[in-house]
């Protein structure tokens, strides 16, 4: 079953999954839309007694009540979050709420105000949960999987993957941007650093681990999709580098010969969506090692 891309505000779509082809890891899979302009699809994942983040708020939260509450209760639930942005803690509280679930997180938020009004239609904005931070390298589950903890900055600053052993799954959160070229960051990204972790991850795509990524969903060729993404985000760091070398110091005149005019949705609603192409710019210059 597909998200529908029709001219609404929200999309509401939700669809759960137990794949065979995963080990009986559950998959879950949601999407954001705003007006059918921007549509954004999403996964997350239950792993035994934890989930791997929690997708967002808006996304039929009814049926994943419906969901939660037929899971044991005598479980001790857990929850293990990449970052505390609003599409990857959006039902933290609802699991909370209802499984009594301990909330790790490798970052921290004082509340979600940061969620404008126009992500709040597209997303929602999370209810606040109690959390605690990320405290050991290896969590254990009830049946006897083991999740690594693989620091991947970046894409924000604390952000993490997880690797689930012995079936060798990396669930790379945000860690593997959605375009070949990455034109625009979000607020507190750093463009370098999130290259840097993509070539960590590649090594083990390179080595066989298998990816599930929050908006690719189940990788088909991991080695692939990652190298296609550090080539395409060094060419943007060639690129910018060569600008500045010319003697070129305007942020706005940088990203017009790097990536050519800006589209319209960004350059309109940039602020509320937190994806700018000037912080990209600013990101690369900034960075000690660009």
């Amino acid at each position: 079953m597909k998200p529908r891309k029709g001219l609404k505000l929200r999309e509401r779509f939700l669809s759960i999954e137990t794949l065979e082809t995963m080990h009986n890891i559950t998959l879950f899979r949601y999407a954001g839309s705003l007006f059918g302009l921007w549509h954004i699809e999403g996964c997350f994942l239950q792993v035994d007694n934890f989930f791997i983040d929690t997708g967002n708020p808006n996304s039929s939260s009814g049926d994943f009540y419906q969901y939660l509450k037929r899971l044991d209760r005598q479980r001790e639930w857990n929850i293990l979050n990449t970052h505390l942005h609003e599409d990857h803690c959006g039902k933290n509280h609802l699991v909370q709420k209802v499984l009594k679930a301990k909330i790790f997180s490798p970052e921290e938020v004082e509340d979600f105000s940061f969620v404008s009004p126009l992500m709040d239609l597209v997303w929602g904005r999370p209810e606040m949960f109690t959390y605690r931070s990320i405290d050991r390298p290896i969590y254990t589950t009830d049946r006897g999987r083991n999740i690594e903890v693989i620091e991947t900055p970046g894409h924000s600053p604390g952000h993490v993957s997880f690797r689930i052993m012995p079936d060798d799954i990396i669930y790379s959160g945000d860690a593997i941007p959605l375009p070949v070229r990455k034109r625009y960051v979000t607020a507190g990204e750093d463009y370098i650093t999130e290259q840097e972790s993509l070539k960590k991850l590649f090594r083990y795509a390179k080595g066989g681990t298998r990816f599930v990524s929050a908006h690719h969903g189940i990788v088909s060729d991991a080695a692939g999709l990652i190298s296609e993404r550090i080539r395409g985000m060094q060419e943007v760091i060639d690129s910018v580098n060569s600008h500045i070398a010319l003697g070129l110091t305007s942020e706005a005149e940088i990203g017009l010969r790097v990536f050519g005019r800006p589209e319209v949705l960004y350059a309109r609603f940039g602020n509320s969506l937190r994806c700018r192409e000037d912080w990209t710019i600013r990101s690369i210059l900034e960075s000690p090692v660009s």
